[in-house]
């Protein structure tokens, strides 16, 4: 399937109604033995891995000593800072966190003992460096649904790195009590250098009917969080005789990005249910406002009359796609064969104005396109430039409607188009779940590792794949860098970056971690330029100062790169608040 970028939405129409049909065996006789048995249905045959090899993306999991790992959830994270990416895994959508320690020797990854001290479950983790040692600290959530026995808020676990080896200390849990929280976001709203939270919030399950439960804003200082939640203007409304919050969604997923380019992080929520989604936007640091519905990003115009016209949303992805200099957004969207025509389906938001507020054009995609019964779930969806072109590609776990649904790589053509490559690249597994890109073998040609979900594929054992990718570099560059700071969070999370070189210039939005239940993608701004020579770095770091006038000024660095010889490489550079540019081995404080 292709997907043109074109300059009005692209409609879809002619959708059937179909229902998922589930087989089951019959026999003529039926022994006495069988009648005091339950009667199961027989779990479809599907196939779980990819339809055809590939030359491309090589299936490495057993050779980096994963074979027979699950998961849904996973997490890239260099959690004992060695300079190796370790895998950190989630088994199920309520389970304890595995650890995978990279072993630089053997080139395999090594499950080893767990860091926490008592047994800790989770729905989903984010590791952050709160308190700016440059060590990984994880918070745990919980979506503290019926079915988790025990429910916990969300938890906080300082990293600890003692004799090499990584141990987690529990802190004061999060201020919120026990919430339906999707996932946590971190940010720095306020450009103060410390990292607050996001919380998404779903339905509330405490009442015979359920409710939206309003979003939270935690401002920061290392581990200890106060509640900033009225800076989301109308997030707070109350109708005493309803007992409601008028303005609250069930926010399913939520992630961070500077959408108005004023310098200060925007949030981006992914609402379920039809409720609309909200950009709120960041003004000076001090209020939010919701643009979504001027902007075009809460729902689709055939749908935003309706009450709750919009989707199922699960994930809201920024970046510059087309390389214009103004934001794109990847909305995902759950879209079922009995949903209205208006209900929102999955789309490419175009930025098409850099006036305020922003404003986009939404081009839906089916990635079922071509036939007639259907049913997709878009769970989660990251940007790589697997061929070096410089132009960014698209995965997206579809997931949740065997044996149809399965992972999409959209790769970018140089008119901007999107074209669905994964069956071409041995790459559409089934049910994919909690994809992130990762440099496995360190070579600067991105390779990504995604787990997998049994929704609605019986008892069919499910495993992650690890794809190494093999494409050539034939004289094509790239560069990652690490922010390292000092004034602002550690890891620089929520700052903006783009790369120019004597041709274009590329965006990258420094965030690792977002959308519903996250997973959380390899740490570093990873940019390929072809055969282009790149000129110079700019970041616009999650730090401020004051001005003359008492305004709050980002904090913007320009790094010179044309005395480096990155043309036709790979190099991994560490960029430091202060300016400086260093090899990836140094440290910058």
């Amino acid at each position: 399937m292709i997907l043109s970028i074109f300059n009005k939405k692209s409609l879809v129409s002619n959708i059937l109604l179909a229902s998922f049909l589930a087989s089951c065996s019959h026999q003529k006789k039926i022994s006495s033995t069988a009648l005091i048995q339950p009667l199961r249905e027989e779990a479809p045959k599907y196939l779980m891995g990819p339809e055809v090899p590939s030359k491309i993306f090589v299936d490495k999991t057993e050779e980096y000593g994963l074979k027979d790992v699950q998961a849904v959830h996973l997490y890239a994270v260099d959690v004992n800072r060695d300079g190796y990416t370790d895998l950190v895994t989630l088994e199920d959508f309520y389970s304890a966190p595995k650890f995978y320690f990279f072993n630089p020797t053997t080139r395999k990854f090594v499950l080893g003992p767990s860091p926490f001290d008592s047994l800790v479950r989770g729905s989903y983790l984010n590791f952050v460096d709160l308190d700016h040692d440059g060590i990984y600290d994880v918070i745990v959530g919980t979506l503290n649904q019926k079915t988790e026995m025990t429910q916990y808020p969300a938890r906080i676990f300082k990293g600890i790195i003692e004799n090499k080896v990584l141990h987690y200390k529990e802190q004061s849990p999060l201020p919120t009590g026990l919430l339906p929280t999707a996932s946590i976001v971190a940010l720095d709203f306020d450009l103060d250098g410390e990292l607050d939270l996001f919380l998404s919030n779903w339905f509330s399950y405490k009442d015979k009917n359920p409710k939206p439960v309003p979003d939270l804003l935690l401002k920061g200082s290392g581990f200890n969080f106060t509640d900033n939640s009225n800076s989301l203007r109308g997030e707070y409304d109350y109708n005493k005789t309803d007992k409601v919050y008028t303005n609250a969604t069930p926010t399913f997923g939520a992630s961070v990005c500077d959408v108005d380019k004023n310098g200060f992080p925007d949030i981006l929520t992914s609402s379920s249910n039809g409720y609309y989604n909200k950009l709120w936007l960041n003004l000076e640091g001090k209020n939010f406002v919701n643009y979504g519905a001027e902007s075009g990003y809460a729902a689709d115009e055939d749908g935003s009359p309706e009450t709750h016209g919009g989707g199922n949303s699960f994930f809201s992805l920024c970046g510059d796609y087309n390389n214009d200099g103004i934001i794109d957004i990847v909305v995902g969207n759950m879209s079922r064969d009995s949903d209205p025509e208006s209900r929102d389906k999955s789309s490419v938001l175009s930025g098409t104005s850099k006036t305020f507020p922003p404003k986009f054009i939404r081009s839906e995609f089916l990635h079922a396109a071509q036939k007639t019964k259907w049913s997709e779930g878009d769970h989660r969806g990251v940007w790589i430039d697997y061929n070096l072109d410089g132009l960014s590609d698209l995965i997206i776990d579809n997931s949740g409607f065997p044996p149809d649904s399965r992972l999409v790589f959209f790769e970018q053509a140089s008119d901007h188009a999107f074209e669905d490559k994964s069956r071409e690249l041995g790459i559409n597994v089934m049910n994919p779940s909690g994809t992130v890109t990762i440099d496995v073998n360190q070579d600067g040609v991105m390779d990504f590792i995604t787990g997998q979900s049994k929704i609605r594929a019986g008892d069919i054992n499910n495993r992650i794949y690890l794809f190494e990718n093999q494409t050539k570099r034939e004289g094509r560059g790239s560069v990652r860098f690490h922010l390292q700071a000092k004034n602002s969070n550690y890891h620089g999370i929520s700052s903006d970056m783009w790369l120019t070189s004597n041709k274009q210039t590329r965006f990258f939005n420094v965030e690792y971690n977002s959308g519903s239940l996250p997973s959380q993608n390899e740490e570093g701004a990873y940019f390929a330029f072809d055969k282009e020579t790149p000129k110079y770095v700019g970041v616009r770091w999650s730090y401020a100062v004051t001005d003359r006038l008492n305004r709050l000024v980002p904090v913007v660095k320009k790094y010179n790169l044309t005395k480096l010889k990155l043309k036709g490489l790979h190099t991994e550079l560490n960029l430091c608040e202060d300016g400086r540019i260093l090899p990836r081995k140094k440290n910058c404080y």
